[in-house]
């Protein structure tokens, strides 16, 4: 459970650090060192454990393994093409846009940036509570919207504010599918976990668990990029740098798409 824990404290820690190393070629490495140490921490994880890990925060399920891989691997490959994107854009400096310009540590807040995106990104994975998980998910968006903004230019901008008014939007319904959730539960009902619904199903109120699903699959899909809330997805992916876009696309849908696949299992057991 320990690995679990630090497998969302360590990218947040380094991620802050690399805000203050001055030094161009070691906040790279550092990138590269927190991938690689995420990705070996992930599979002690996935391995050093036969079942699931049902903490009542933190764990990790069958589903929460598959996805913790996914991430991990793309999210290293992404941080290693990282070091050749930042020599071929170093500093890059766009046209002003209201007095805004690239800052001299354009490319120190896009590795703390990436190393917060990581953190998010397992938190929403290994978050067995519904709550904790959209805190995760939320996170995210946060985390992400400085790097789909890295050129400062105004087509970056516009994606940029794109994808976060959009994906608020999406969150805020996912909110309001937690909270429907948490009106199917009963006094049975102990946990706000999957495998705790999904334990005592027979215990929940079936009408508010269908309300529950609706805000979640819009919520979360707006995440995903699905129709009609997709707006956000062709700007966002065009304007952020290619290792931004890939994670965007290749990991952090997946975390949305958890999201729904949990909630699913819940109602499945109904």
């Amino acid at each position: 459970m320990t690995t679990a824990y630090a497998l969302i404290i360590l990218p947040v820690i380094t991620g802050i650090i690399s805000l203050f190393i001055s030094s161009e070629r070691l906040r790279r490495n550092l990138l590269v060192v927190v991938a690689f140490t995420h990705l070996f921490m992930s599979i002690v994880l996935c391995k050093g454990e036969a079942g699931e890990l049902n903490g009542v925060w933190i764990g990790l399920d069958h589903l929460g393994r598959l996805f913790l891989m996914i991430t991990s691997l793309l999210f290293t490959g992404s941080a290693i093409y990282s070091m050749v994107y930042l020599d071929k854009h170093p500093h890059f400096n766009g046209p002003a846009i209201a007095g805004l310009r690239m800052p001299a540590n354009s490319n120190a807040i896009f590795a703390a940036c990436m190393q917060l995106f990581l953190a998010a990104m397992s938190l929403s994975i290994l978050s067995m509570n519904f709550g904790l998980q959209w805190i995760g998910i939320e996170a995210t968006t946060l985390a992400s919207t400085p790097l789909i903004y890295y050129h400062r230019n105004k087509r970056s901008l516009e994606a940029a504010w794109k994808y976060m008014i959009l994906c608020s939007v999406g969150i805020a319904l996912a909110l309001m599918g937690v909270f429907f959730l948490a009106m199917t539960s009963s006094s049975h009902v102990q946990q706000f976990t999957p495998a705790g619904l999904v334990l005592f199903a027979g215990y929940l109120k079936v009408e508010w668990l269908k309300v529950a699903f609706i805000f979640f699959l819009v919520g979360y899909g707006t995440k995903m990029g699905l129709a009609p809330m997709h707006n956000w997805l062709p700007d966002a992916h065009s304007e952020a740098p290619s290792p931004v876009s890939a994670v965007l696309s290749g990991a952090l849908l997946n975390c949305a798409f958890l999201g729904i696949l949990r909630i699913y299992k819940v109602c499945a057991a109904v």
